[in-house]
């Protein structure tokens, strides 16, 4: 029986295990690596260059490498992080003396502008580790965080305003746990109900204001003006449908495409306002243009589980393990006379359930191939076919049979962590005050985000062996954590398809088989035994 090209890889080293290694731990020894690294650091030191022709000449120093200092420093704003460096640490980035604050300041705030040129760096490293070992990025990971503003929204109705709630001084702000928990409420129902919450909520008019010398972004949203420093920020609403909520996220949405060998990051920062679903082909395409070929698989929680989204992975190569989410008039998956709930195709000789064998993007027609597992008629021999683009939610890459699809979603819960991780560490996705920058623009969070991924990469790089030339690969085999249960998962749904009767056939031409089921098994009351 030919195989599938999906594999699951052995465990190798996490992006948590360099901290025990003291070459590799704090800002100086960031810097260090970074330098060490000429084929990664010569492109980006060009295109953070920023010296301007018609200016005094700057002081000699490299602000990229203050960058990478101040970001995994553990500091969340500039002042303290300049206050507490060492004349070491500016030595090493290249300066002569340790730079004025209000220098430093502004010199940061213009690598804001070319915070992209942080991953394309990172890119190097990530490709880099791929020649080493074909198992970075085989499976992935995405998920979402919030990630604050130091703004908030205030209530700014004026004289002759229609407020909607007069005496309203304006929401509180949610903290990450409530939004948390609201934010998979919202992604367990359908995406229409979702859609609806998000456009309530969405400014009607927007208009930039000046109050006591200081501009502001003012919005008409729900019946009523707010202002707000962030120009930004999005909102995100946890009220009840139908009435103006007191509980508001007012900020950025920190998405994550995590690399499920090394635990390794590639970020994304966008408004709050935006939906998973339609954050996610932007930070798909940006991960498979860094990774340099699609992942094999890509795993995620049930905010990016509609048809657009299978189809945006599935077009590339990519297998989706999303889990079932609702949608209006298919509340629970159903089976088809082609066929069934699990994705798995019906046999056009017996109507019995078949195996999938091959998959291919030829063409730009994603399709999927299957060989009958009866084989009652003479039809049933022959491998049959379906395309993707009949249902992209059901009929994906990789059978929802096989044990790796139950270990990848299985094993999905533990890789939120790196949510964790990154605050701690990195201080990306603020979610109190202690980590939240005081700086409110979506470049600030952008670059910190982008400043992380490579330096997160090049230490994963360094404690792998993988920055050294690709002609002495390395190979560290681990064990899988969730392989035992992707098996006695896959084996548990055995056992439900044939309570289900879905190991037997069914439809018309099973009826002409002489067997009874002539309606798919979800169509019948009670379900019928195989």
């Amino acid at each position: 029986m030919p195989r599938l090209r999906f594999q699951a890889p052995d465990r190798l080293v996490h992006a948590a295990d360099f901290s025990s290694v003291e070459e590799l731990r704090g800002s100086l020894n960031a810097v260090r690596l970074l330098k060490s690294q000429p084929w990664v650091w010569d492109q980006l030191r060009e295109a953070c260059d920023l010296e301007v022709g018609y200016a005094r000449k700057r002081e000699p120093g490299h602000w990229e490498l203050a960058a990478v200092a101040y970001i995994t420093s553990g500091h969340v704003d500039v002042q303290p992080w300049w206050v507490n460096t060492s004349d070491e640490l500016w030595g090493e980035c290249g300066f002569e003396a340790r730079p004025s604050y209000a220098t430093t300041w502004r010199r940061l705030a213009e690598l804001e502008e070319v915070c992209d040129e942080f991953l394309r760096a990172a890119a190097l490293v990530i490709q880099r580790c791929r020649e080493h070992d074909s198992r970075v990025y085989a499976h992935s990971h995405v998920d979402w965080t919030e990630d604050e503003t130091h703004a908030r929204l205030i209530h700014d109705c004026q004289k002759g305003d229609k407020c909607k709630n007069p005496g309203y001084r304006g929401p509180r702000r949610a903290n990450t746990e409530d939004a948390r928990e609201s934010r998979q409420e919202q992604n367990a129902g359908s995406p229409e109900d979702a859609e609806a919450q998000v456009k309530k909520y969405t400014p009607s008019k927007a208009e930039t204001v000046t109050r006591k010398g200081r501009k502001y972004k003012r919005i008409r949203m729900n019946g009523c003006w707010f202002l707000t420093r962030d120009f930004d920020a999005g909102i995100r609403s946890y009220g009840r449908p139908g009435k103006l909520s007191r509980r508001m996220w007012h900020g950025y949405s920190s998405g994550k495409i995590v690399c499920h060998l090394t635990g390794g990051v590639i970020p994304s920062v966008d408004s709050a306002s935006k939906q998973e679903s339609k954050t996610f082909p932007e930070l798909f395409d940006q991960a498979v243009e860094m990774i340099g070929d699609a992942p094999e698989t890509i795993t995620a929680d049930r905010g990016v589980s509609i048809a657009e989204c299978f189809q945006h992975a599935t077009e590339q190569g990519t297998a989706p393990v999303f889990p079932w989410r609702v949608q209006k008039g298919e509340p629970v998956p159903a089976d088809r006379l082609e066929y069934d709930r699990h994705g798995i195709k019906r046999c056009v000789g017996c109507g019995g359930p078949m195996q999938q064998t091959k998959f291919s993007t030829a063409r730009g027609q994603p399709r999927l191939w299957f060989r009958c597992q009866r084989k009652l008629t003479d039809a049933c021999e022959k491998d049959q076919t379906i395309s993707c683009s009949t249902n992209w939610r059901f009929l994906v890459p990789l059978a929802q049979t096989e044990p790796l699809y139950h270990e990848l979603a299985e094993s999905h819960q533990t890789y939120e962590g790196v949510h964790l991780y990154w605050r701690n560490r990195y201080r990306v996705g603020s979610d109190v005050l202690a980590n939240r920058s005081k700086r409110v623009s979506i470049g600030c969070h952008r670059l910190r985000a982008n400043v992380a991924c490579l330096v997160d990469w090049l230490r994963i790089a360094a404690r792998c062996g993988w920055l050294g030339s690709t002609r002495s690969k390395t190979r560290h085999p681990g064990k899988r954590k969730f392989q035992w249960h992707g098996k006695q998962k896959a084996e548990k749904l055995l056992d439900e398809r044939g309570f289900l009767g879905l190991t037997g056939s069914y439809g018309p031409a099973a009826v002409a088989l002489g067997f009874k089921i002539g309606k798919p098994p979800s169509d019948l009351s009670p379900p019928i035994l195989a």
